[in-house]
Formats: C-alpha cells, sequence, structure tokens
C-alpha cells in the first residue's frame, strides 16, 4: 500500500481554498490533505460591503465542507509549531489541544481587515457585523428629515473605491423607493496622491472621472485623523462636514502569525522563498497575504490580493509535486498587471496591461467581469 504524504494547510480563505483545488489536480491519489481553519465556513471577504448594501447575506459564507470532499477538516486554530517533530498544534474552541502530524505545511492564514480605534469616530469595514450596523445607521439617515447627505469613505484602495460605488448606489435607490427626494453627495478620501498607484496615471485619471460620473467626490493627498460631531477632520488642520464615515484602511497579515516561532518581516508577513518555503525550513510553505513573497526577477513584492494568493495556490501545488518526483519548476511570479473593480451593480472598471499596451474598459461588461472573479476566487465558477 503505498505511504500518502500529509499536506497540511491553515487557513480556509482564498489561498487555503485554491491550494486545495489544485492539489486535488496535480497529486489526487499521492497525497492526504487536511484542512485546519478556525471557522467551519470559507467568507467572501472582498465582498464584505455586500453585507451593506443586500438584505440578504448568506451567500457570503461557504461551508468549508463543500470544498473538502475526500480532505479531511478540523476546525480550530494553529497554536503551536514544533519543527524537530514535524507536528502542529490546534486548538478548539471549547480549549482542546489536538497534535497533528504533517510531511508538509503550508501556511495560508491570509490577512484581517485594519481596525480603527472606537475614539477616532465613524464605523470601520472590518467584519460582517460591522457591515450590518453600517446599514441600519445608514437607513436612518434614508429616513431622516434632513435633505441634504453627506457620507464619507475613508480608505483609497479597491476596497474603498468599491465600497463608495456601492453605498452611493444604494442610498439612492433606497430613497428612491421610499420617494424621497434627497440630495446625496459620497466623498472618496485617499491618502495618496492618486488612485491605482500600481497603474499609470491616465489608467487612475480615467477611473475616477467614471467615480464622477457616479457623483463620487475623491480627495487625494489627504489623511482623516477623526470623525467627530458631523466632521472629518483631517491631518492637515481642514474638515469636512459630513452625516456619515466609513473606515475602509486596508489589510494587515493575521495576528495570530507573531504567536508562532517562525521568521516574520517587520510588518508581520512571514519570511519565505522564491518557492514559497518558510526561511530555514524544508517542509514549511506560506502562500497567500500572509506571505513576502518576491519576484527574483523584477525583485517587486506580491501584493495583497486574491489575484496573488490564486495564483501562488496552483504554483505551490506544481512546487510540491515537483518536490516529490524530484524535480524543480520555476520560482514565484507576480501577477501579471491586472485589476478588476466594482463600481456598483451595473458598472465595473478593468484595466490590463499587455506588450506594453494598456487596456482599460468600463459599463457592464466590466461589471460582468469583476462578478466572475468574485465568484472565481471562491472557486464558485
Amino acid at each position: 500500500m503505498m505511504n500518502l504524504k500529509t499536506i497540511v494547510v491553515i487557513g480556509g480563505g482564498y489561498a487555503g481554498i485554491n491550494l486545495i483545488a489544485a492539489l486535488k489536480k496535480e497529486l489526487n491519489e499521492k497525497i492526504r490533505v487536511i484542512l485546519v481553519d478556525k471557522n467551519d465556513y470559507h467568507f467572501k471577504k472582498v465582498k464584505l460591503f455586500k453585507g451593506i448594501v443586500n438584505e440578504d447575506v448568506s451567500n457570503l459564507c461557504i461551508p468549508l465542507k463543500q470544498y473538502c470532499g475526500n480532505i479531511h477538516f478540523i476546525q480550530g486554530e494553529l497554536t503551536g509549531i514544533n519543527q524537530d517533530a514535524q507536528t502542529i498544534n490546534i486548538t478548539s474552541e471549547d480549549g482542546t489541544i489536538h497534535r497533528q502530524e504533517y510531511d508538509q505545511l503550508v501556511l495560508a492564514l491570509g490577512s484581517v481587515l485594519r481596525e480603527v480605534d472606537s475614539n477616532r469616530g465613524g464605523v470601520p469595514l472590518v467584519s460582517l457585523k460591522n457591515a450590518r450596523d453600517i446599514r441600519q445607521q445608514l437607513l436612518k439617515i434614508v429616513v431622516s428629515s434632513k435633505n441634504n447627505i453627506r457620507l464619507a469613505v475613508v480608505g483609497g484602495g479597491i476596497t474603498g473605491i468599491e465600497t463608495a460605488a456601492e453605498v452611493n448606489s444604494w442610498f439612492k435607490e433606497e430613497t428612491k423607493k421610499r420617494g424621497i427626494s434627497k440630495n446625496i453627495e459620497l466623498f472618496l478620501i485617499n491618502g495618496s496622491k492618486r488612485l491605482l498607484n500600481e497603474a499609470p496615471v491616465k489608467v487612475s485619471s480615467r477611473l475616477e472621472r467614471r467615480l464622477n460620473e457616479h457623483g463620487i467626490q475623491t480627495f487625494h493627498r489627504k489623511r482623516a485623523e477623526r470623525f467627530i460631531e458631523g466632521k472629518v477632520s483631517f491631518t492637515d488642520g481642514s474638515k469636512l462636514d459630513a452625516d456619515f464615515c466609513i473606515w475602509t484602511v486596508g489589510l494587515k497579515p493575521h495576528p495570530s502569525l507573531s504567536a508562532l516561532d517562525i521568521p516574520l518581516t517587520e510588518d508581520g508577513k512571514i519570511k519565505v522563498d522564491p518557492w514559497y518555503r518558510l526561511v530555514g525550513s524544508e517542509n514549511i510553505y506560506g502562500i497567500g497575504d500572509c506571505v513576502h513573497a518576491v519576484d527574483p526577477n523584477s525583485g517587486m513584492a506580491a501584493d495583497m490580493s486574491c489575484k496573488e494568493a490564486i495564483s501562488q495556490a496552483e504554483r505551490l501545488a506544481k512546487i510540491l509535486r515537483a518536490h516529490m518526483e524530484g524535480h524543480t519548476v520555476p520560482a514565484h511570479q507576480n501577477f501579471p498587471d491586472f485589476l478588476s473593480i466594482g463600481l456598483g451593480p451595473n458598472d465595473g472598471f478593468v484595466w490590463a496591461r499587455k506588450w506594453g499596451l494598456d487596456v482599460v474598459f468600463c459599463g457592464k461588461p466590466a461589471s460582468k467581469i469583476r462578478e466572475y472573479t468574485w465568484e472565481l476566487a471562491s472557486k464558485i465558477n
């Protein structure tokens, strides 16, 4: 009987579920795969803003068993790694510790949304609970006696852009459904000099024009400090009147990594080599938002994004297969220049660069592509 290698995957986020699918394809009957996550579901984190604009949010969580098939699932949190013994400790919700052996261990713990101190006011979009709270507070504003409404979204990354666009469209639709006439202004507060710093200036400008067409105004080089008493205060001393403020201030590597005895960068990411091996280890790997993966050709670090997580998961499956078969495969490569952004329920923005040419398009086709990429990341298609 074949002695199956045990590969333990920690994390049921985008990197983890795509790695499971890739391992089934590359090594199906040659390995035993175990998935570990503290939750029993995969959460579509990139669609968190849907918790604000959709009444039904049941489709944002997918049971992990739906992905597993014949893969064993253990619900619990990784709390320790013994590299010499090749074992890990998994702590369940009731405090029970399960010790699990592994031949290869893959850390795909991902990232969490950055919190904002409650003393700064507003509501940070960091969880489904917060999203529902934002929804309820905005609905109160919809039916209030105020005719002129100002909303602020702090954070000019893709999450901020998509949140601003969705909230803008939904809020206007809610007032229309109720036969209420209100003047609505939405401001997107961006700390950088422009949107999409990774794209050419002409692409950033086109996106901003598209947002303006939806009635969304963008402020650049503005860093918000707090939202108190109906005013967003900025570090330069200026203020913006607003009725509500949503914070979308980016991602950080999963905080549980700091409790593990593994090499991390200053910003808390796992140090890996170009084949995703943990620095100093031969059989521990890391992929996704939680790792500092550098393209050896360009010298550039990978972004924290779904497209990178999927690409790394598929490449790692090939690396693990090559390792078992005694040969090598190409090292990490950053995902090609491509961005797909939702701009509300019926609009989108897509940018791709190929052979030095920039391709940009908007509208329903771009919206369809964005919806497809959202579902693809969660292995729905």
